[in-house]
């Protein structure tokens, strides 16, 4: 008698169902696993003996085939053991569940306890649009996956638990109760930018890249605080909304580092400058998502940016724009979102202090222009917002001497949370229509259509354009940072004097 199970694998961020086939004959003793298994899959035939041994249950001396489908696609994790030995059960007769629409997940220890899984998240928010109103996890993915209500889940601690019972068709697990969604953060602080002295522009910049998810590049010298500013941006931003938690938690859970929960945080990554092509933009064996897509709805941070190869960093471009990433494998082809706000630091040139006021530069003109090519034009220009930092020693004179202004920036820091909330649930009405939430989103014939400038700020934006030789990137960068700078101010009109504050940054030095 041929026995049927179901369990479920991720491309990306895409479910398909796998049936799993167990049938048993006469014939030399033997386990044989096939449907394109990887090595670990087969690993679990020692698993799967071990652990049912361990639990009083005789292997039967039988030709047992075990068949995933469909056989055409490659396998791989250790996610499918329970739905394997469930289907090996019901083959024996040690149960007779109905198990067409229950979905099993999860790794089987030698002495039958279930070990959590990678992907259990997204796995489940496919499950219903697959058709199963049952799914049994592991336990210790429960966490991740409290919210999810459009299926029935069932935790499991030990194999014991389903042999509990074996003659009933249905589950008798304890069935989880779907949890709210909390969102309610943890107090970040009152001083985001305490200890940040001086760098008004900067902190100015780092506000729009908050309110408006502008990409920002800080450039400036060691020691002028470019680090320590790009850091203080999560403490800007708002909360996850519930549909962006689930989307973000799902990402982690696929390289098993969901959090406990889901997470109101937004992601910020701040990878070495050393990383690969394939833990940048993802990919591997089996696929998995890079940090590109891991800071989805939050903060990539490049920090040394020059010190990445050029290469590397081109490859950023599409994806950027996009706002996903199609990755290619042999399996065929998987897409991750990139959804992020991206933020970058840099010394001017190989000593840091090309431009600075405060301290001369050392380079040749040509080992200056050598490092600064490293980083494209193309790339560049994607970046909405560009400031130079530079020392500011007097200022931090005064305030070691006194405390005003630390808790000025502390009372401040408040004030910057309360206008980048309002300014992004300003763009999220304005663009819901769109299906968009802000206003770096929009693709230029959206953007033009919904701006509304004064007659005078549609002149400057012309002469700007035109005196800085402003690629057509450029120029819609300028249209949208004036407009992010418009909703914090909550004008509805965008007028010259936010113009020229956008143009500013535009400048590189």
């Amino acid at each position: 008698m041929i026995s049927r199970t179901y369990t479920a694998a991720c491309l990306g961020l895409d479910v398909y169902p796998i049936e799993v086939e167990v049938d048993g004959k006469q014939g030399i003793p033997q386990f044989i696993l096939i449907g394109l298994a990887s090595r670990a899959i087969e690993e679990a035939k020692e698993r799967i003996t071990s652990a049912l041994h361990n639990c009083g249950i005789r292997i039967r001396s039988k030709r047992t085939i075990v068949n995933l489908a469909p056989a055409s696609v490659p396998k791989s994790g250790t996610a499918f053991d329970l739905a394997i030995v469930v289907g090996l059960l019901k083959m024996y007769g040690e149960l007779h569940l109905q198990t067409e629409q229950i979905l099993f997940l999860g790794e089987l220890a030698l002495d039958g306890k279930i070990k959590p899984v990678r992907g259990a998240l997204p796995i489940i928010l496919g499950a219903a649009k697959l058709g199963f109103k049952q799914v049994v996890l592991p336990n210790a993915n429960i966490a991740e996956v409290s919210t999810v209500n459009s299926v029935e889940i069932f935790a499991i601690d030990h194999l014991n638990q389903l042999l509990a019972t074996p003659h009933s068709q249905r589950l008798t697990l304890s069935a989880v109760s779907p949890q709210p969604f909390i969102t309610s953060a943890e107090d970040k602080g009152r001083d985001v930018f305490a200890h940040i002295v001086g760098q008004h522009k900067a902190k100015r910049g780092l506000l729009l890249a908050a309110a408006g998810g502008h990409h920002l590049l800080l450039t400036g010298p060691p020691g002028s605080g470019k680090t320590q500013l790009a850091k203080a941006l999560p403490a800007l931003l708002p909360p996850l909304t519930q549909a962006e938690a689930i989307e973000s938690t799902a990402l982690f859970s696929l390289i098993g580092q969901a959090p406990t929960g889901l997470s109101i945080d937004r992601p910020f990554r701040a990878p070495h400058h050393t990383i690969t092509r394939t833990g940048l933009l993802g990919g591997g064996n089996p696929l998995k998502p890079g940090e590109l897509s891991l800071a989805h709805n939050g903060v990539l941070f490049l920090d040394e940016l020059l010190e990445f190869p050029g290469h590397l960093l081109d490859t950023l471009r599409q994806p950027l724009e996009d706002r996903t990433i199609s990755l290619s494998f042999h399996a065929g082809k998987a897409s991750f979102p990139v959804g992020v706000t991206l933020v970058a630091a840099t010394n001017p040139c190989p000593c840091g202090f090309y431009g600075s006021l405060q301290k001369a530069c050392i380079c040749s003109p040509a080992s200056v222009e050598r490092y600064q090519q490293k980083l494209s034009g193309p790339l560049l220009d994607r970046f909405d917002l560009h400031v130079y930092l530079d020392y500011e020693r007097q200022l931090f004179d005064e305030d070691i001497a006194t405390s005003t202004r630390l808790d000025k920036y502390g009372e401040e820091s408040t004030s910057l949370r309360t206008q980048v909330a309002r300014c992004r649930h300003i763009q999220a009405e304005r663009y819901q229509r769109l299906g968009y939430s802000t206003v770096t989103q929009l693709t230029s014939e959206q953007l033009r259509s919904t701006v509304s400038l004064s007659t005078e700020a549609q002149s400057l934006l012309a002469q700007t354009s035109l005196e800085k030789s402003s690629t057509g990137r450029g120029y819609w960068a300028t249209l949208r940072v004036a407009q992010t700078l418009a909703d914090l101010e909550e004008s509805a009109q965008i007028t010259a004097r936010h113009i020229a504050e956008a143009s500013s940054f535009r400048e590189m030095g």
